[in-house]
């Protein structure tokens, strides 16, 4: 039975300081991204544009600091790239490219045509952020140039499984860190509200606020669970055994806006994982993965891997880190005239740790800070075991009762330990202590009265050979042997190298001596050989071992690295050839997304050219498309925006109706065409720039929808060119803000797990959730159910529609949510007098704002430069 392959542990880096404590820590592989020099441009071209991140310019220094240590470098390229971008992208990929990195991780679908016409040899990892999820997707990505893909974080085993029994592409999977509650890249609550695009590295991370569940226009009490959309980190040390099997390339651990301590943990966390699955190690202790733990966690589970679980992944008091559990408040006393926190400690604790007692709702109440003193059994201690009662004093400044809440106030609150200082200095020793370096095996050949060679071979293939300034000479006494040998190798100091194994190969001239005499000497300096020992005695001056060790070392730290060659092309030339493909474009006019058939009935009456049926559950689905087809309407579909392994029978079923057309969603329905059926490509494809829309057009689309990270003036730019004609525009809609595998509905409203236990409360309620400022953004659940999180508000770019008309643009889109008919109506009149020419853009504005219960917005289209 062959042995399972091993997998990289790959641990993220938002500093220098986080990246050696990768390498330190047993690292693999380091993904990082870039800031300034090459990478300057309006966005840092990575999805943490937060981090410190590293200097282009120093690019070249940070891989051969890796490729020394046996550590690949990734250089996160992982946002969406606009058309004035794409010179800094070209920069940053030759960046790339000439500093050696090992790969680059892209999102983009037009920055992927450009890394692989600037530098073919330089591999591409398909990012997270391009939402693969079964293995239609990832065999686009392959043929986009992918050499490796990361896999969205919602997919279980089994999902996993069916994309690895379907292709042979490296597979990288999440297992540490922070979760989103939705789909990378199909998030857009940054960019609706404040103007932050999560595809673009500027995450306001809307998730992790407070939120308020409204069901059928009512407020339903959820006791103190306010982050309804703020899931547990993700811990999935347990399960890499099975990811083992399925052979998985690259486990990887999130977090580039995390510290060296918990970088160098969940790395030594992971490789300890590793060599336990593999029969090499004892595993992961309970003490290394509290360490992990402790420098950063929201509470901690295996997310999406061991299959949904709508009921533990959100709990709902949780936002920010927490740390490990360590008791349960159960009231106020009172030492030394302070008011102290008694604590039922479940864990031991100790003086100038961190601690935070929980609060109600949204945090209301919440006591936090160092431990100023500790009593235990009424007597005053440095540290406190586990078990029984502790007091706890944390400082002057922190009052803990107000008189009317007393002790009942904080009594069976989770207590936990935020901070550990002396756990922090233990994961810095324990880097220092142990740190990795490469094994080496050498080997020393040559024959007397000649000059050796001295060669060597990393544990992870590279190999170097120097010539030893010095002959080899008869020994009268002393000889060289494989012990002196390594006693002179072994001196690597600072190096990255740890001298595993030494062997020798020396012999004779063999000066006069006949073909079957040299054949028998040869075998005699084998046999010799194998035992550790010269066939001949031999001498070699210890200055001259020195002088060869350390030019084999730089050698082999040469050969360590290695740099891409780039094509001669620019960025100018690949987009004067980034052109539709022949072909007419499809007929213009205004179309109207609806999520039931009144919707559909009152648009097609109130003068839409068709319609596009987005039945979330599908209900009642096929005998829509046949009574609007039946009545001469253009009745195109809408799957669901995700496709997981098995769900492909949706897609087959939706081209079953004989529709019009069919909106493609994801990466894999963008690859499985369609002969018989016309495609547009939706906004989920991310289309943001012309190399991007030549990609997807290529692909057999009629049309393609640019994406909602444009804002006004790059919507504008993109679409006055060729692409024009192309584009099918939503003119009116609320933003879908986030995507989710989560199910809040199931989660608030029943006790069961997933659909097969939930009792589908989704269809008997309406579902909202109401944000700090009181706005109600209507949830809905689709045939998978995932949730939608819709903004309360529509976007409209009424104001942009006679530009982009002008532009050549001919298919406009308007998409509904809960509009009744007479909101329809209205809704779908306006923007068909807007296109007569009618009406003014303004009026449109004003008649739609001053009849919606919040208006509409210009939202991520509020910039239009003259």
């Amino acid at each position: 039975m062959m042995r399972p392959a091993r997998p990289e542990v790959l641990a993220p880096a938002g500093d220098r300081a986080a990246l050696e404590a990768a390498v330190r820590g047993g690292a693999d592989a380091v993904y990082f991204g870039l800031r300034g020099g090459a990478a300057a441009a309006p966005s840092p071209l990575n999805a943490r544009a937060r981090a410190a991140n590293f200097d282009a310019a120093e690019l070249g220094e940070t891989m051969r600091f890796l490729h020394a240590h046996g550590v690949k470098g990734y250089v996160t390229l992982n946002t969406l790239v606009f058309d004035e971008e794409l010179p800094a992208a070209q920069a940053a990929i030759e960046a790339c490219a000439a500093a050696g990195a090992d790969a680059i991780i892209v999102q983009d679908l037009g920055l992927m045509r450009l890394a692989r016409a600037l530098a073919p040899g330089l591999p591409i990892h398909a990012s997270t952020q391009m939402t693969c999820t079964d293995a239609a997707g990832v065999a686009l990505a392959r043929e986009l140039g992918a050499a490796r893909v990361i896999l969205a974080r919602e997919l279980s085993l089994d999902d996993i499984a069916a994309i690895r029994r379907a292709t042979d592409v490296e597979l990288e999977v999440f297992v540490h860190g922070a979760l989103c509650i939705a789909y990378s890249g199909q998030c857009l609550t940054s960019e609706a509200i404040g103007g932050r695009s999560a595809n673009r590295g500027a995450c306001a991370q809307a998730c992790r606020l407070p939120y308020r569940l409204v069901v059928d226009g009512a407020l339903h009490d959820l006791g103190d669970a306010a982050y309804l959309l703020s899931p547990e980190d993700l811990d999935a040390t347990d399960v890499i055994p099975d990811l083992i099997a399925l052979g998985v390339a690259s486990v990887k651990i999130e977090g580039r806006l995390k510290g060296p301590e918990y970088v160098g943990a969940t790395a030594r966390l992971y490789r300890a994982a590793i060599d336990a699955a593999l029969g090499e190690g004892g595993g992961p202790s309970a003490a290394d993965r509290e360490a992990a733990l402790q420098a950063f966690s929201r509470g901690s589970g295996p997310g999406f891997l061991r299959g949904v679980d709508h009921q533990r992944l959100v709990d709902g008091r949780t936002c920010d880190h927490r740390g490990v559990e360590v008791g349960e408040a159960r009231g106020v006393s009172r030492r030394r005239g302070h008011e102290v926190v008694v604590v039922r400690a479940t864990r031991p604790l100790a003086r100038g740790e961190g601690i935070l007692v929980e609060g109600g709702f949204a945090g209301e109440g919440e006591i936090g800070g160092r431990i100023w003193g500790l009593w235990r059994d009424g007597r005053e201690v440095e540290r406190a075991p586990a078990g029984g009662d502790v007091e706890v004093w944390l400082g002057p400044e922190r009052r803990l009762s107000d008189g009317r809440r007393g002790a009942r106030g904080l009594r069976g609150r989770r207590v936990f330990r935020t901070s550990d200082p002396a756990a922090l200095r233990g994961i810095r020793e324990a880097l220092e202590r142990d740190p990795r370096r490469v094994a080496i095996d050498v080997r020393l050949e040559g024959r007397v009265g000649e000059r050796p060679r001295l060669s060597a071979v990393t544990e992870g293939g590279v190999s170097a050979a120097v010539e030893v300034d010095a002959p080899l000479a008869r020994a009268e006494r002393s000889p060289l042997d494989e012990a002196a040998l390594r006693r002179q190798l072994d001196r690597l100091g600072d190096t990255p190298f740890t001298l595993r194994g030494v062997a020798l190969s020396l012999g004779d001239t063999g000066a006069g001596q006949g073909a079957a005499e040299q054949a028998t000497a040869g075998q005699g300096a084998a046999e010799q050989e194998a035992a550790g020992q010269p066939a001949t005695p031999v001498v070699l001056p210890p200055s001259a071992i020195n002088r060869a060790r350390r030019a084999l070392v730089a050698a082999l730290l040469e050969a360590s690295h290695r740099v891409h060659p780039r094509a001669r092309v620019s960025v100018g030339e690949l987009l004067a050839e980034a052109v539709p493909p022949a072909g007419e474009p499809p007929p213009g006019g205004l179309f109207v997304l609806c999520r039931n058939v009144e919707q559909a009935r009152a648009a097609l009456e109130a003068g839409a050219s068709g319609v596009y049926l987005d039945f979330l559950e599908m209900v009642g689905l096929g005998a829509a498309a046949r009574e609007l087809s039946a009545a001469g309407a253009f009745v195109a579909v809408a799957p669901p925006r995700i496709r997981k392994p098995g769900e492909e029978k949706i897609d087959r079923y939706l081209r079953s109706l004989g529709p019009a057309a069919i909106l493609v969603r994801s990466l894999g329905a963008l690859l499985d065409a369609s002969p018989d059926t016309p495609r547009i490509g939706d906004f989920s494809l991310n289309v943001t720039n012309k190399l991007a829309a030549r990609e997807v057009l290529s692909r057999g689309l009629i049309a393609f929808t640019p994406s909602f990270d444009l804002d006004a003036a790059q919507l504008v730019s993109l679409l006055e060119s060729p692409f024009g004609p192309f584009a099918e525009v939503v003119v009116h809609h609320p933003m879908p803000l986030f995507h989710m595998e989560h199910c809040v509905i199931a989660a608030t409203l029943s006790a069961g797990k997933d659909h097969r236990t939930c009792g589908r409360p989704c269809e008997q309620h309406a579902l909202s959730l109401r944000d700090r400022a009181g706005m109600d953004h209507p949830l809905e659940a689709d045939v998978g159910c995932r949730n939608t999180v819709f903004h309360a508000a529509a976007q409209s770019a009424a104001h942009l529609v006679p530009k982009l008309a002008k532009s050549g643009v001919r298919r406009f889109r308007v998409e509904l949510v809960r509009e009744d008919a007479r909101g329809t109506r209205r809704v779908v009149d306006a923007y068909r007098r807007l296109l007569a020419g009618e009406v003014a853009p303004a009026e449109v504005a004003r008649g739609l704002r001053a009849e919606g219960s919040y208006g509409v917005v210009r939202g991520s289209l509020r910039v239009l430069q003259a």
